[in-house]
């Protein structure tokens, strides 16, 4: 019952709100995403967010709250008639639950939530985070610093499809390139038959190898993480000493969620990348700008038009 009382109106405003994130902001035109088959946009596993920017994926009809790559959200998701509420009591929500139709702006005026960055002037440039996203003003999110890797460099012995190796530096992962002396070009690791996972131990290679106490590496689009400042999420663009240019978080396999742990690129290295300063940026510019003053925290009006 507490639940349930909590929802009723507590207080009186002395004067209408502004709005709410996701409201339209004007009654100029307003084009929609639309569907290779023009089908309806539906929701991906996730749910989608409403008042904050969207990305359709590569099948032209899922959209999600965050990016798969350094791209621009397709549009902004606005609040009418498009939200759900799930849970028991639920007195109110901005999430369309997975499954459900989207419908997707590409063009037009909206109230959104200023998420981080600066306060809003007239003109102030719109940044949508990858990881969710929300609205930051004058600058992408800061994202965080990292250390980290891509594959392993190692001594490895090949006796057909066998591979011993020793003295590992860095992480194996199924399904990386290996090269080195004996190592046939485009040779693959597809499976581990012993030792320490992703370290020393015996490996199955797709062809026969002859290395013999060589030195090989081995490389992906696998990322080892061993120091976070900050928090990692999915879709943050990410840059670093042999870390592949215009390469995004594409996944999280293990460890603490944003933290130190392994990650695939969507993008795979060209070459075993040794432990490097990591550079993560966490949002891209859009095509919207700020039409009012607004402070972090506060409403203000964005809009892909003109003044």
């Amino acid at each position: 019952m507490a639940n349930l009382i909590g929802s009723f109106q507590t207080r009186v405003n002395l004067y209408n709100p502004y709005g709410v994130e996701g409201d339209f902001a004007s009654g100029n035109p307003r084009p929609t995403a639309l569907t290779p088959d023009g089908g309806a946009l539906i929701a991906g596993p996730s749910g989608v967010i409403i008042g904050n920017f969207a990305w359709v994926e590569a099948d032209g009809r899922t959209v999600n709250s965050y990016a798969t790559g350094a791209v621009k959200p397709t549009g902004f998701v606005h609040r009418d008639q498009q939200g759900l509420l799930t849970q028991y009591l639920q007195a109110a929500g901005t999430l369309i639950p997975p499954g459900f139709p989207v419908t997707l702006m590409v063009e037009g005026d909206f109230l959104d939530k200023i998420a981080g960055g600066s306060a809003a002037v007239f003109g102030s440039a719109c940044y949508a985070s990858y990881a969710d996203g929300s609205l930051y003003i004058g600058s992408a999110p800061s994202g965080a610093t990292a250390t980290g890797s891509m594959g392993a460099t190692f001594t490895a012995t090949g006796t057909g499809t066998s591979l011993a190796v020793t003295a590992v530096t860095g992480l194996i992962s199924i399904g990386e390139t290996i090269s080195g002396t004996g190592v046939p070009a485009g040779t693959t690791i597809i499976a581990q038959v012993s030792g320490t996972t992703g370290g020393a131990g015996t490996y199955t290679t797709s062809v026969a190898t002859t290395a013999a106490a060589a030195t090989v590496t081995s490389f992906g689009n696998v990322l080892d993480v061993t120091a976070v400042t900050g928090v990692l999420a999915i879709g943050d663009a990410i840059t670093g000493t042999g870390i592949p240019a215009g390469a995004t978080l594409a996944s999280q396999v293990s460890g603490a969620i944003g933290g130190v742990g392994v990650y695939t690129l969507d993008i795979p290295a060209t070459a075993y990348a040794a432990s490097t300063a990591l550079t993560v940026v966490g949002g891209i510019l859009t095509s919207f700008v700020a039409k009012t003053s607004a402070n972090v925290g506060e409403l203000t009006q964005i809009s892909t038009w003109g003044n």
